[in-house]
């Protein structure tokens, strides 16, 4: 699930040509009319480009013996059309092409984003978010030539290199057998060098994304990076993956050069065998000039085929290795889906019960939590406090099912939440975390979440409800919020976060540290807005600073993943437990 071993660097890794190519195909599949078309003009186009050198053919052997100047020029004007006719032919299906392979990759990503969207948690803290857009952007846009002009030549240059070795043989037999020990050689050339680069392309592949990841986590935290001076020491870091990079590119390129001259020097080869056996028949009178020529212009189309195969092999090996690391994201399934028949939630009715849930992340590794249980009644409040690390957050991520557990069960309403549509789960759950992610858009959309289908009132009512207006009136809801609201502060952020939860009418909130940023008038005025709505929501506050919890109806302290107290604030304090010790530290009493 995690690609640890896709993204390790293993320079030994090997394409899956069957699957990538399944994959291809299917993309294919759906457009079989664009790609008719474009095969269409590409036979017709390539069916006038081998009707010159029979031109020239009879130009020197009929044409121009006879001195007759009337077929001379017919023929001259003929070897003119049909070459203004193949360029134009070509045009068409290359436009064609282009149409079609830019809606195959839009389609592609827009498949790719549907599918990562749909993956665990789990999955992005295991991948960067750098290395996934290269794999959105970088290794979808290898596809594009594939499609636009790689597959559809191959098809043309097969077609070509048999309908030039018919004529050939059909004029005389002798003279083309001289090139059939040239097509063994080419073959083990080819597989040799497939074998040989196939794994060298992944690797360029994966250093690719790597570097992509590199300067999206760093360009990300350049305030920190320049805040410590350590500009020097990042430029060194992507400088060292470049040059990794650099040097196994540069080896790939080596195999395809090489490959590429090994194939080339076959040419003149040829021609030389060519203009010596078929010379000698001209000699003999066995043979006449004109299928000599012919021979020697048929010779150029027949290796140019092979020529241009030569060139599109790196395209192919590129583009099969994009492809294959786009099959890996793609047969990745998450180890939560929708059940076969879901229960979809129109409310909480009743409320949620957590019964010995035991959970931990990975097999063998710690129980985050152990054991835990507790009941929380539609329209009530409760706090889960406890040291940093003690399982608090983990609570949360359990109720909106981002992560699977182990041992008990979560109810809503006396329904499992595995039994549960999981839309139809989180939409009734708000969660207003300590990291506010906000997206660029104005305030409004952001409150919004980007739904044109939520009415401006709604959230002005929202605002009024919660007090806020005096916030609101010094950010306005027409304020322009920059990429993940880089232009507001960590308590701004958070305020616009918990408006949003309200905004958007969900029945129990969870505040994951949701005040933990806030200055004292504003905690107070999100206080007070809480306490106004609680009547309305079922509320579950994670704090540390436990000021915020003080008016709940139920705190429960966690800690190494077990609940070790219960109870309301003056029952804790009263008990003199370890709640007691967290509170008296916080303000400072003995």
């Amino acid at each position: 699930m995690h690609e640890e071993a896709a993204e390790s660097g293993d320079t030994k890794e090997k394409i899956n040509y069957k699957a990538t190519f399944r994959l291809l195909l299917g993309l294919m599949k759906t457009r079989k009319l664009e790609f008719t078309t474009a095969f269409l003009f590409l036979i017709i186009s390539t069916l006038i480009n081998l009707a010159n050198p029979i031109v020239a053919k009879y130009i020197i052997d009929n044409a121009i013996p006879a001195k007759d100047l009337q077929h001379l020029y017919l023929a001259v004007g003929l070897y003119f059309v049909n070459s203004a006719l193949f360029l134009l032919f070509n045009y068409f299906m290359s436009m064609r092409l282009i149409r079609t392979g830019q809606s195959i990759i839009v389609e592609l990503k827009q498949r790719m984003l549907r599918h990562m969207l749909s993956l665990d948690l789990d999955f992005y803290s295991a991948n960067q978010v750098g290395r996934l857009n290269a794999r959105v952007q970088s290794d979808t846009g290898a596809l594009y030539e594939l499609f636009t002009e790689t597959a559809v030549t191959i098809f043309k240059d097969i077609f070509t290199f048999l309908a030039v070795f018919a004529i050939m043989a059909s004029y005389n037999l002798k003279l083309t057998l001289i090139l059939m020990p040239v097509f063994p050689v080419i073959f083990a050339f080819t597989w040799l060098f497939v074998r040989k680069s196939s794994p060298v392309f992944v690797a360029v592949r994966k250093m690719t994304a790597e570097i992509s990841a590199f300067l999206t986590e760093h360009l990300n935290g350049i305030g920190v990076i320049q805040a410590f001076s350590r500009e020097a020491s990042v430029a060194a870091k992507l400088d060292a993956l470049n040059e990794k990079k650099f040097t196994t590119e540069f080896k790939g390129e080596l195999y395809a050069v090489v490959f590429f001259l090994s194939v080339l020097f076959l040419h003149p080869a040829s021609t030389a065998a060519i203009f010596g056996v078929g010379g000698t028949l001209v000699l003999n009178g066995a043979l006449t000039v004109g299928v000599l020529v012919m021979f020697i212009l048929y010779l150029g189309q027949l290796f140019e085929p092979i020529f241009r195969f030569s060139e599109h092999i790196s395209i192919i090996q590129r583009s099969f290795s994009a492809g294959h690391r786009i099959f890996k994201i793609l047969e990745l399934r998450p180890s939560i889906t929708e059940p076969a028949k879901p229960h979809y939630m129109t409310a909480v009715r009743e409320g949620i019960e957590f019964r010995n849930v035991s959970m931990r992340y990975a097999p063998g590794s710690d129980w985050v939590l152990k054991d835990v249980s507790f009941r929380l009644p539609k329209g009530s409040s409760m706090a889960i406090v406890g040291e940093t690390g003690g399982g608090k957050t983990t609570v949360a991520n359990l109720l909106f099912r981002f992560y699977s557990f182990e041992k008990g069960r979560i109810l809503i309403d006396g329904t499992d939440i595995s039994a549960l549509s999981l839309k139809s789960l989180r939409s009734a759950i708000g969660l207003v975390q300590q990291d506010i992610y906000l997206f660029p858009g104005t305030i409004m959309e952001n409150l919004k979440m980007m739904d044109t289908a939520i009415p401006d009132a709604k959230v002005h009512e929202a605002v009024r409800l919660m007090g806020l207006e005096p916030f609101f009136k010094k950010h306005p809801l027409s304020k322009a919020v920059v990429e993940k609201g880089a232009n507001l502060s960590i308590g701004e952020k958070q305020v616009i976060a918990l408006a949003r939860a309200m905004v958007l009418d969900q029945e129990v909130l969870v505040l994951d540290e949701a005040t933990s940023h806030m200055d004292p008038y504003t905690e107070r005025l999100i206080t007070g807005a809480i306490k106004h709505l609680l009547k309305h929501r079922t509320l579950i506050i994670i704090a540390h600073r436990l000021s915020t919890v003080k008016s709940v109806d139920r705190i429960l302290l966690i800690s190494g993943g077990e609940i070790k107290e219960a109870g309301t604030h003056p029952e804790l304090m009263a008990k003199g437990g370890i709640y007691s010790k967290f509170y008296k530290l916080q303000f400072g009493e003995n």
